[in-house]
Formats: structure tokens, sequence, C-alpha cells
């Protein structure tokens, strides 16, 4: 891989890691992505009236899939860092590329070789350290930590993951086949279009379980953050498309895996939360897992 193509995905993952770590620090997470949705909706307003979306029939079910699928990511991800910490709930939520093989195997009938194996094994036992919250590791204290709220959300948040990426991956498949647009442009349009329409729903949600003046305050007083967050994931998004033009897939997704290194040093050091040191050998661990998965 040229060593561009890796300081650009490595800025991605920052970029990734970074809104995270501002969503995470907010006073309220679930009414920031309010926010943050009212943002990317506007944008796509912008885009879509300087160029005209076409999106070929058979892609709409899988933009509504998509959309549906992310608005209980959503929900799961705010969730989960209103009760968690962010050092914990993000490498879980990001061990999709370890998990989405198995389901390929399952469900799209792809081949999973030895090496692959030893990598899911590897980001499995990252999670097992993940989970581990005594002074010394207890591996028998697994399946108690497993119920714990913070868990729970994380593990929702990592099937949805897992749910759109499959989804998307076959809706990307049939715009190609149906759509003469660029590739940029295409993946610009199927993104804006599933993300605000479960940017509606998810708002819509909020002001039903939040007083209004609440929303209003959060908006107020977080409005750069909001906007911050919705420019980084712009940017993280717009580095892998441009890189994915010219490397494999597999490989960018593994290098911008190294996002959970800088969430758990951004979560130990900068928020003060617990067992960074035995979260960050975790998620070299699953990072390591990852770039075996994404070589198999």
């Amino acid at each position: 891989m040229d060593l561009t193509s890796v300081a650009l995905i490595l800025l991605s993952a920052f970029c990734h890691a970074l809104w995270n770590f501002y969503s995470k620090s907010s006073r309220d997470t679930r009414i920031l992505f309010f926010w943050c949705g009212f943002y990317t909706v506007a944008i796509a307003f912008i885009a879509f009236g300087i160029k005209h979306p076409v999106v070929p029939k058979p892609v709409w079910g899988y933009i509504a899939g998509s959309a549906f699928v992310h608005l209980l990511y959503k929900l799961s991800l705010t969730h989960a860092y209103t009760v968690g910490e962010i050092s914990f709930v993000y490498p879980i939520a990001r061990a999709a590329p370890a998990f989405l093989p198995l389901f390929a195997f399952f469900l799209l009938k792809e081949r999973i070789s030895a090496q692959g194996l030893i990598g899911i094994l590897c980001v499995m036992i990252s999670i097992l350290l993940y989970q581990q919250r005594e002074k010394h590791i207890q591996f028998k204290t697994f399946f108690r930590y497993l119920r714990k709220p913070d868990s729970l959300w994380a593990f929702a948040t990592l099937a949805s993951v897992i749910g759109y990426s499959l989804i998307d991956k076959q809706g990307m498949s049939e715009f190609h086949r149906y759509s003469a647009d660029t590739p940029l442009w295409r993946a610009v349009t199927y993104y804006l279009m599933e993300n605000s329409i479960s940017q509606v729903f998810y708002g819509l949600s909020c002001l039903a379980r939040f007083p209004h003046q609440q929303v209003i305050q959060i908006g107020r007083t977080e409005w750069k953050r909001a906007l911050a967050i919705v420019g980084l994931s712009l940017v993280s998004y717009s580095l892998i498309l441009y890189v994915l033009m010219t490397e494999k897939v597999s490989y960018v997704t593994a290098v911008r895996q190294c996002s959970v290194i800088f969430v758990v040093l951004l979560g130990g050091y900068a928020l003060k939360e617990t067992y960074t040191r035995r979260r960050l050998i975790a998620a070299v661990i699953m990072v390591l897992g990852i770039f075996l998965i994404a070589n198999f």
C-alpha cells in the first residue's frame, strides 16, 4: 500500500476517533446527535440542490433498510456513550470487521482461511480483555459483566454496524450495476440518503423523549461541537472514499481500525477513564486481528 494512502487512512481514523470523543464529552450525547442530524440533513439539501441525485429503483430498498439499521445504530451508540466509557464502548462497536467474514460466510457464501480465523480469535481475545473490570484478569467474570448496560449497548451497536455493513455492501453493488454516475457521487448520494432518512426519525424520537427546552439548550451551547462532529465525520468518510479508489477495501479497513487505539488514548488520558493500559493492549490485539483478517 502506498505511504500516502496509509497516511490518509490514519488521518481518517483519527478524525473518526475525534468525533466520537467529542460526542462522548458532550453534556448529553443523545441530544447532541439530534443537532448533528439537523446539520447533516441541511448539507444533504444543499448537495442535492447543486446536483440532483438519481437513485435506481432497486437501490431504494437497500437505502431504506440501511436507514432503519442506522437508526438503531444511533440509538444504541448514544445510549452506550451515556452509560459507559468511550475506551470500552468504541472498540467493541468497531469490531465489526472481525465478525463480518463470519456473517458473509453464512449469508454470502464467502470463504474464511485459517489466517482469517486466527484474526477473528485475536479480536475475540481483545473483547475478553475489554470486559475485565477487576484489578486482576478473571475470565470467569466475563458473562457477569456482559450483562452490564454499557456492554449490552456496546454489543447492540456492534450488531447494528454488522447489519448496515452487509446491507450497504449489497446496496452499493446494485447502485454500481444500475447507475452511470461517478463512483464518488454514487457513494455520497447513498450515504446522504440513508443518513438523512435515519436522522429524521432519530430527531423525531428525540423530540418525543426529551423536553424541547433541553434540546434547544444543547443546540445553543454545543452547536460548535455538533458542527465539528459533522465536519470530522464527512472528512473521515471522504478520505476513505478517496483511498478506496486505488487501494483494496480489506487493507483500508484494517489500517482504519487504528482508530480504536486513538480512542483508548483519548479516553484514558483526556477523560481519565479506567484500565487504560489493559484496554490499549486489547486495542493493539484487535488491530492485529483485523490486519490478519484483511490479508487472509
